[in-house]
């Protein structure tokens, strides 16, 4: 955790080392305690974190919660991207700004194109599967992280936006150094940008590069590179950077519910759909939103929130709200209702949701027939886990196939 003193009288910093191993312990607790919470950033910044499932779910909504930075108040300090960017036309603007840049990711998303990619998904995670195959042979320990939960989504998402294999190999490095508060200026995102920005307004193909390269705003300009870096650093996070926790966090789930894993992989196609919603709700890496900043006085659950102030959603807590979900912290692959809230609602809901239902179901599904016995090579409680309140995910992930 950071040094930085937490301004907030009377309340601890919530985000600590217990936190990262095991944040549902620290939602549990939030949930005894209320639906919003005054608590500090490890930074020392101080928020308002909205816990309650109805609270978020309303929130998430809410117009007189903006994102853009000028509605701050100057106790908000943070200057890291992403959520440190003063503006950002795909992930800091609101409506109506904001609806005409989602046009153009909404195009790449379109649940008929996902659907397309869903071959191509197949041949990719057993190409890795082999490798597994291969690598893990006669004992050997491999790092699922390595080998599976981070090329997989790297693949489909670079081929999806068209960033071409020579700027790949940073790819990985960056998404981490973003989500753990490290990056201090995405030049080297911008600067592949650029490069491939170039390429396709020269040689347009089919992906989402070619589109925003013809692009033009209201004035009739191209798109500057600095908002395609922008679009860029966000589309990882959708991607590729949660996929990567999803997998992860749910591989590890698995491995520790034998019975649950043997009937995800042999689930048919409608009841993985059902499996998989509620993998999502117990262990999306999602854990909150971004930043959100009032734009006016207002209450939530009763407590006023003061124009300029700071309010965070919880998705990783409203989702294991027992005023919601009866036994909220039990994987229950019966479980009747499961409105859960990983892919948000509302202007800023994901729009690769399809997407990470098709990806995050195949590789699951297909890494379980495989390796039926797939095991944890260490100790759950010796993983070493990212220090992000955004994105959670393990560093490594040392496994066994038999």
């Amino acid at each position: 955790m950071a040094d930085n003193k937490c301004p907030v009288h009377g309340n601890d910093m919530p985000f600590d080392e217990e936190y990262w191993h095991a944040p549902f312990d620290t939602y549990a607790q939030f949930h005894e305690q209320g639906p919003i919470h005054r608590v500090c950033l490890p930074d020392g910044i101080p928020v308002w974190l909205v816990t309650g499932y109805t609270e978020v779910y309303d929130a998430l909504r809410d117009q007189r919660l903006a994102r853009q930075r000028k509605y701050a108040g100057a106790d908000y300090t943070n200057q890291l991207p992403p959520e440190g960017l003063a503006q950002s036309r795909l992930v800091m603007e609101d409506p109506p700004e904001h609806t005409a840049t989602r046009r153009l990711v909404n195009f790449g998303f379109v649940p008929r194109r996902m659907r397309l990619l869903k071959p191509k998904i197949h041949e990719l995670v057993d190409e890795l599967l082999d490798d597994i195959e291969v690598k893990g042979a006669n004992g050997a320990v491999v790092d699922l992280m390595d080998v599976f939960c981070a090329p997989l989504p790297i693949t489909v998402v670079c081929d999806l936006i068209g960033v071409p294999e020579e700027e790949r190999g940073h790819i990985r490095e960056w998404g981490e150094l973003v989500f753990s508060g490290k990056l201090v200026n995405p030049q080297g995102i911008g600067e592949a940008m650029a490069r491939a920005l170039v390429a396709r307004r020269t040689n347009p193909v089919d992906d989402l590069l070619s589109v925003w390269a013809e692009v033009k705003d209201d004035d009739g300009n191209l798109l500057p590179p600095e908002d395609l870096s922008h679009f860029a650093i966000i589309m990882f996070a959708a991607g590729y950077d949660s996929t990567m926790g999803m997998l992860s966090c749910s591989s590890i789930a698995l491995m520790q519910r034998p019975e649950y894993a043997a009937r995800l992989a042999n689930a048919d196609d409608d009841e993985l759909h059902k499996l998989m919603e509620e993998m999502f709700r117990m262990y999306s890496p999602t854990q909150r939103g971004f930043r959100r900043f009032a734009r006016e006085d207002l209450e939530i659950a009763g407590r006023r929130i003061s124009a300029g102030d700071t309010v965070l959603l919880s998705i990783g807590a409203a989702d294991r709200d027992p005023g919601k979900f009866p036994d909220a912290n039990e994987l229950d692959f019966d479980r009747s209702e499961n409105k859960h809230l990983v892919f948000g609602r509302g202007p800023h809901a994901c729009p690769g949701a399809e997407l990470a239902r098709i990806e995050n179901g195949v590789a699951l599904q297909r890494l379980f027939q495989r390796f039926p016995n797939l095991r944890l090579a260490v100790p759950a409680e010796e993983l070493q886990w990212r220090e992000s309140t955004l994105i959670r995910l393990p560093l490594s992930l040392p496994v066994t196939i038999s």
